[in-house]
């Protein structure tokens, strides 16, 4: 994949370098006080420094030359002084510089994850998971420089180098023309390298955004790896993005291993000039040594701010590499949106489905096709059919994972797509076949469910589902692991069908959610069935028998549409798609 193709792929936006900079400037504002402060005593500690060399002049020419030695004690305490007023200066600056960079790096971070908890689906359907955890973290991190001391120094040695010309002039005119010949150079060689920079840090990103994302999915695919003896191929794919990575660094530093020499012979030429210059005007008296050596410890202190400001570009190019990838993510549209802010109350559970149609993407062709069917309330459906038949799909359309254009949803008369998405939500809970936990307790995977459940609540549901026991033997506040690595799968379902039931919502939905689980946990599971389903509308998706035998009525889904719609008898005694899916998958399952 060429550069081109791979950062359009991984952005939708396409921002300016002033754009990007002029939108980081502005989460400076809350903290303009401690930033302009900074500012301040930068400001003061660069005019300390221009006058050092000023002083080191006097005492040579009116002290060291003519040998007044008494009052030399004085300016050396002058010039003591004020080196370590400087230095104090500095060190308040780089404080308060360092506490505003992480304050808005703590903002942004925060930002993105809000964010990320709004975007729809399909934003994660197309984002790799590693990529998006290496924007928001290592691109974010990548600013605290730019936004700590970056610029602040970057304005200060602006200032300093201003300063500076004006006290050449004022100490030697031809000097300071001998030393402005350099200056063309200098920005010719910038502006060259400003546009090759660019284009490697950018590059760089990219890479590491790649070598990070395949990190993230080998660690969590490391079973399956195992499992096939695949470890040699992993590395392999690994070796060649991190010797992307690795190219793309070199040819980043060679750049820059190459600017700072060549400034160096720039800078070299101009001391040559004033030596020079200097001597011959020595040699006439035209000036005197404390002028010529103040005049090189200027243009010995002239590199440091340019070697500053050149870095400081070298930071801000990577930086508005980074930045505009964190942007992309905050300016991204979650793609289900509610037409209306309407609030559902007392939702008694009835479900409508008017020729709904739906595809994942243009590219692709339908999934669902004139999709119509009635759910009573209270009632339980199971959702059957081949693999890829949709069944999935209607239970993420229900939940608002997706969103849909032709056709309508109705719950209790009301089209789903009009009601606010968390209030909608808080009615319906879902049980997928990935029983997921998070890192941490199983009280808090729990309280997921609902956040103020009380110590009675917690216990009853989980005797409701017949998890009671196994969770009481190793402790509500035991952890449970990364992904509940420390729990059995029967185990980790179970957890995941109490916390689904402990929000109490209106709509259950199983998405094969006894698929994965030993008999033993599944038995327990329909056992607790009725309690689990009592007072509810259910929708089921199952590939076992006694999940199926247990609903009031099962529609069969065959590429995108309702085939056949009947009670498990019925349907066996029409010898139709059900039948055959019975002969073939669920026969012999009989608990």
């Amino acid at each position: 994949m060429s550069d081109k193709e791979d950062r359009r792929d991984l952005l939708e936006h396409d921002y300016s370098d002033w754009e990007l900079f002029k939108r980081l400037m502005g989460y400076t504002r809350p903290h303009m006080f401690i930033f302009s402060t900074a500012l301040v005593a930068m400001f003061l500690s660069t005019v300390l420094t221009v006058i050092q060399p000023l002083i080191l002049a006097v005492a040579i020419d009116d002290y060291i030359l003519v040998g007044e030695i008494e009052g030399l004690g004085f300016v050396t305490t002058i010039y003591f002084v004020v080196t370590v007023i400087s230095f104090l200066l500095n060190v308040i600056a780089s404080y308060f510089t360092t506490i505003t960079g992480i304050r808005i790096i703590t903002q942004i971070r925060q930002e993105a994850f809000y964010q990320l908890q709004d975007l729809s689906m399909d934003f994660y359907d197309r984002e790799a998971t590693g990529r998006i955890v290496s924007r928001v973290t290592n691109d974010v991190e990548r600013l605290l420089n730019l936004l700590s001391t970056g610029i602040i120094d970057a304005i200060v040695n602006t200032m300093f180098i201003g300063l500076l010309f004006f006290i050449l002039i004022y100490l030697d005119l031809r000097l300071t023309v001998a030393v402005l010949i350099i200056f063309p150079i200098l920005a010719i060689f910038t502006v060259y390298f400003r546009v090759k920079a660019r284009e490697a840090w950018q590059r760089t990103r990219r890479t590491i955004a790649k070598v990070t994302g395949y990190y993230q999915e080998a660690i969590s695919g490391i079973e399956v790896s195992k499992a096939f003896a695949a470890e040699d191929f992993m590395t392999n794919e690994f070796d060649i993005l991190n010797l992307e990575n690795y190219q793309a660094r070199i040819k980043a530093l060679i750049l820059f291993a190459i600017m700072f020499p060549v400034m160096d012979m720039i800078l070299a030429l101009g001391t040559a000039l004033v030596l020079t210059i200097g001597g011959i005007s020595i040699g006439t008296e035209t000036m005197t040594v404390g002028v010529l050596v103040a005049f090189l410890s200027y243009l010995g202190r002239i590199s440091q701010p340019i070697m500053i400001l050149s870095n400081f570009y070298n930071n801000l190019l990577s930086s508005m590499a980074a930045t505009e990838r964190i942007f992309d993510i905050l300016d991204r549209k979650p793609s289900v949106i509610p037409l209306d802010n309407k609030n559902l109350t007392n939702v008694k559970g009835l479900i409508e489905f008017r020729n709904l149609n739906f595809s994942y993407s243009d590219d692709t062709g339908p999934v669902i096709i004139d999709f119509d069917l009635t759910i009573p309330p209270n009632s339980s459906i199971a959702l059957v059919g081949h693999t890829g038949a949709g069944k999935t799909t209607i239970t993420n359309l229900l939940c608002r994972f997706y969103d849909f254009k032709n056709g309508k949803a109705l719950l209790d008369g009301t089209d789903i797509r009009e009601v606010d998405l968390q209030n909608y939500r808080q009615w319906l809970s879902i049980i997928p076949q990935d029983s997921f936990l998070f890192s941490g307790t199983i009280r808090e995977n729990l309280l997921y469910g609902k956040a103020d459940a009380t110590e009675e609540e917690i216990e009853q549901i989980l005797l409701r589902v017949g998890a009671f026991d196994f969770v009481m033997s190793k402790g509500l506040d035991s952890q449970v692991g990364e992904r509940g690595s420390r729990l059995s799968m029967g185990e980790r379902q179970l957890i995941c069908f109490a916390r689904a039931i402990l929000s109490d919502p209106k709509i259950l939905l199983l998405d094969e959610a006894t698929s994965s689980v030993d008999a033993h946990t599944e038995l327990v599971i329909q056992q607790s069935m009725h309690h689990i389903i009592d007072n509810r509308t259910a929708i089921i998706i199952a590939h076992r028998l006694s999940t199926v035998r247990s609903a009031d009525r099962i529609i069969v889904l065959d590429q995108g549409k309702i085939k056949e719609d009947g009670t498990f008898q019925e349907l066996l005694d029409k010898k139709g798609i059900f039948a055959n899916l019975y002969e073939k998958q669920f026969a012999g399952q009989e608990i």
